[in-house]
């Protein structure tokens, strides 16, 4: 009789971690989980939101949305100061700058530095995003340096 009884309850826990593998909800957060690791995050989000979709309760879809939320604006970042970097060369490659150009730069620096340091809730970065971001950043303060030095030249 209890042979039985322990046979009926470990059949239904194999019927439960069974049930619970093989639902859409987990088999959408695996994949996602698949595509997050291949670097593919914008499928890696909508795969995991399907699957939250389906199971509000699945941990690892939630996760899995947060973390590819969390690369996807870091990509987007640093594409944005990569954009600003290049306009900020091509305007001082000008031999004089307008005012209105002196504006623009001012305004991109102030752009990458806000969201820089927003940064620092981002964790797992690869040694070379690191690497681009710090770069970034050291050239964005020479550039700060260079502009409050020409603020005052210009106010004196």
């Amino acid at each position: 009789m209890k042979n039985k009884f322990f046979y009926l309850i470990g059949g239904a826990i194999v019927m439960l971690c069974v049930g619970y593998f093989f639902t859409p909800s987990y088999s959408l957060s695996s994949k996602a989980k698949k595509e997050f690791a291949k670097g593919n995050y914008q499928e890696s989000l909508h795969l995991a939101t399907l699957a939250l979709e389906k199971n509000p309760y699945n941990r690892a879809a939630f996760s899995l949305v947060n973390q590819s939320r969390q690369r996807l604006n870091f990509q987007k970042f640093l594409q944005k100061t990569q954009a600003s970097y290049e306009k900020i060369l091509k305007l001082l490659q000008n031999p004089s700058i307008t005012p209105q150009e002196f504006l623009e730069i001012q305004w991109l620096y102030e752009i990458f530095s806000q969201e820089y340091s927003n940064l620092y809730f981002f964790k797992n970065k690869t040694k070379t995003e690191k690497e681009e971001v710090e770069n970034y950043a050291q050239w964005f303060k020479q550039l700060k340096e260079k502009i409050d030095l020409a603020k005052s030249q210009i106010n004196h």
